[in-house]
């Protein structure tokens, strides 16, 4: 697991501690998404933060290129507009039906906007937790729940985009599932020695030629900007590694 030594985390990269207080109040926010780390000050540039990757490797400095694409945002951002929208148009109809009294169709179409309303607020869970990927010239760097796990790139074989079309095998497949990053492991001992991915690692038939079925999987929010955020991050750090957006396949359901 990586370490954080005397960081902050602040909208647009970690931050040294020291560094915070004195830039508060003249430092401009930065914008969300995919972001380049940058120094505050004239002269070289200064490395945003220090994570420690996995499999016994040294402290690593990230670079000012470094890229960060923060998935947290752009959950929020679905809720406002997806969850916002859904929720007028429930209370809108609701009050139609009060007003003008029962309709089949008007029970229908409330019934519709609840159930999505519901669906963002239960998808929304989790959105504050500082998720995101940071990708750097040293390797590539889980974000989430105040940790960072960093692999390098010579551990990795491929990443992607795992995409799943809205009905497979005659059922229909949830929105947060139909999009994932996924990266490859370069060679069988990958697993062992990053025991802190095993929540994300996952054994599947090949999505691609080449490439191994067991994979790690980060799903994506829905309706997001997030895989060309993504795709445009790799391919400026890492472009060999890329192999693009390409369709997966569910396991078939079991009789």
């Amino acid at each position: 697991m990586a370490t954080l030594d005397g960081m902050k985390w602040l909208p647009g990269g970690w931050q040294r501690a020291d560094r915070v207080e004195h830039e508060r109040a003249t430092v401009p926010a930065h914008p969300r998404g995919t972001a380049r780390y940058t120094s505050e000050h004239a002269g070289p540039p200064e490395p945003a933060t220090r994570v420690q990757p996995g499999g016994g490797h040294r402290p690593t400095l990230l670079g000012a290129d470094a890229h960060d694409v923060d998935v947290s945002a752009s959950s929020f951002k679905a809720l406002l507009i997806g969850g916002g929208i859904s929720g007028l148009l429930t209370v809108l109809i609701a009050a139609v039906l009060v007003n003008n009294g029962n309709s089949v169709g008007m029970w229908i179409w409330q019934l519709v906007f609840g159930v999505i309303f519901l669906w963002f607020i239960t998808a929304s869970r989790g959105m504050l937790n500082s998720r995101g990927f940071l990708f750097d010239r040293s390797g590539f760097y889980v974000r989430t729940r105040g940790e960072v796990f960093g692999i390098a790139w010579d551990e990795i074989k491929a990443v992607g985009i795992g995409t799943l079309p809205w009905v497979q095998h005659r059922r229909p497949v949830a929105p947060e599932q139909r999009h994932a990053l996924e990266l490859y492991p370069a060679d069988p001992g990958f697993a062992t020695r990053h025991p802190e991915l095993e929540r994300w690692r996952v054994g599947e038939a090949s999505s691609l030629p080449g490439l191994p079925g067991e994979r790690y999987r980060f799903h994506l929010p829905p309706f997001s900007r997030l895989p060309k955020e993504l795709e445009g991050a790799v391919q400026a750090i890492a472009p060999q590694k890329w192999v693009g957006q390409y369709k997966r396949q569910l396991p078939p359901p079991q009789a």
